[in-house]
Order: C-alpha cells, then structure tokens, then sequence
C-alpha cells in the first residue's frame, strides 16, 4: 500500500514539474535560436565554429572604432564574438558599390561590423538568405528619398546617410541596424510583420499580441504630441494590416536607446532582450 501512495505522489510531483515548465516556457520569446535546417544556415553556423578565437586586424579595429558610435558602449565580452561574426561575414556575404569602382575596405568592414552587431549572441544562420548588400553614394535608384531597403534576399543602403547614422550612438535612427533588423523579420516566412519567428513558432502567438498592443501605445504616444524612444517610423508605416517597422524602429531603439526603451516599452524591450540574448539598457560607454 505504502509503495501505492509512493507511485501516486511521484506521478503528481512528476505532473506538476511538467506543467510549471511548460508555463515557463511559453514566457520565453525566442531566447533560443532554433537550430538551422537551411543547408546555407548550417554552412554559416559551421563556419562560425571553424572562426571561434579568429581576430579582427588592428587596421580593421580601428577603422570601426573612429566611426562606429556603439563600439565604445559595447561590453568587452562582447567583443571577440562580434569580430568572429564579422571575419565569417565578410568572407561570405557579397557587398557592391552600385558605381563603376569597388567598395572599399572601409565600406566592407563597416557593414559587416553593424550587421553582425545584431547577431553578437545569435547564430550567422538568421542571415542564411542573404545574397547580395549593394551600397549606393546617396538615393537608392528607383526608390526616391529612400536610405535604405530590404527584401529576403536583398539590402541596399545609401553610404552617405549609413556613415552619418552608425556615427550616433544614442539616436535610434541607426540605419544599417534598420534594414538588417527587417532581414531577420523576413527571414521564416518570407514577410516583414514585425514577428522575428515563423508561424510554426510556440512564440509566434504571442509576438503577435505584442506587436499589435505595442503599435497602438506608439500611436497614441505620438498622436498626444509625446517623445518616444521608438520612433514615429515605426508606427505609421503599416502595410496591409501588417505592421513591418515596429521591429526594425524597435531594434535601433533598442541598441541605441535601451534604458529609454526598458522604461517607456518594457515588454518590447524584454522580448528584444531575450530575442537578441543581450542587455544594451546595462551598457556604460567606455572611459
């Protein structure tokens, strides 16, 4: 009988434990990369492996640290991930002048440097769609005024604005964060919507709610005349009921403005946290 009553309570306990972290599980939005499938997203990941330890040359170093603002914020810890993340990148990812001369050293490591900001503590697979950065002197030909745009396959960046916007550290309207952030959200199912996970997702439900409570507080706060850390971009822009820049104004806010966002948007800003697997809200610039 003692040994009945033993099964019971360890089935009960058995039972619980199952349904506290299945709860505890549905709280998480995307901490864990799901494990490329992609045969070119594992070719990244592995590549990624081969590259653990590799180092930038001081020559590259110091071109990103006399124009990228967020280097001197970056924690030291972040450091060595982010230069193995930039040599696979620059090895891989095929970036065109869009004039008759080649990119530059400087236009080269640049990009890649603020691309892979992005993916510091995230596999080189969220990019395995890429095929080509084309950077442009000012205006994207046939696409007036704009600075910038992305498609699944495709990025194209003004150089002009990209240099001025990667310069500023703490003004949200990073560029090059922009349309890699909109990479990422087209990445699972081919549409930009602001939910960074496919459909087939445990998280994607909730991402969604998210997305849609987050854009009416946007709107109101700019509607009242109100400042806010993300910005206006993001939530006029909606396209078919879909709203594509919440996440890439969000992104920038985030690497840019993290304390501000943590304060004004805390449920964006731990979702990013968690999707992103770092704290910006915590980051002290270098002395």
């Amino acid at each position: 009988m003692n040994e009945f009553y033993l099964l019971i309570c360890i089935i009960i306990i058995t039972l619980i434990a199952l349904i506290f972290f299945r709860k505890k599980e549905k709280k998480t939005l995307g901490k864990s990369p799901i494990k490329a499938t992609n045969p070119y997203g594992i070719l990244l990941d592995n590549l990624l492996k081969q590259k653990k330890g590799k180092e930038l040359t001081s020559e590259q170093r110091s071109i990103i640290e006399s124009n990228i603002g967020l280097y001197h914020w970056l924690p030291k810890d972040l450091i060595a991930p982010w230069e193995e993340r930039i040599i696979c990148f620059l090895e891989e990812f095929p970036i065109t002048f869009m004039k008759r001369e080649m990119p530059t050293k400087e236009m080269e490591i640049l990009v890649a440097a603020e691309a892979c900001l992005l993916i510091v503590n995230r596999p080189l697979s969220d990019y395995r769609h890429l095929k080509a950065i084309h950077l442009w002197e000012d205006e994207i030909n046939g696409n007036k005024n704009a600075r910038g745009s992305a498609t699944r396959f495709e990025i194209s960046l003004s150089w002009n604005y990209l240099k001025q916007s990667i310069k500023k550290a703490r003004d949200g309207h990073n560029l090059t964060l922009h349309e890699f952030a909109h990479l990422i959200d087209f990445a699972d199912d081919g549409i930009a919507q602001s939910i960074p996970v496919s459909r087939n997702s445990k998280d994607f439900k909730q991402w969604q709610e998210l997305v849609n409570n987050e854009h009416k507080k946007l709107m109101q706060a700019y509607e009242g005349g109100k400042n806010y850390s993300i910005r206006a971009y993001g939530g006029y822009e909606s396209i078919k009921g879909d709203k594509p820049e919440l996440f890439s104004c969000g992104t920038s806010a985030f690497f840019e403005r993290g304390s501000r966002l943590k304060r004004e948007c805390p449920a964006i800003y731990n979702a990013l946290q968690e999707f992103y697997g770092i704290d910006p809200a915590n980051w002290r610039k270098a002395e």
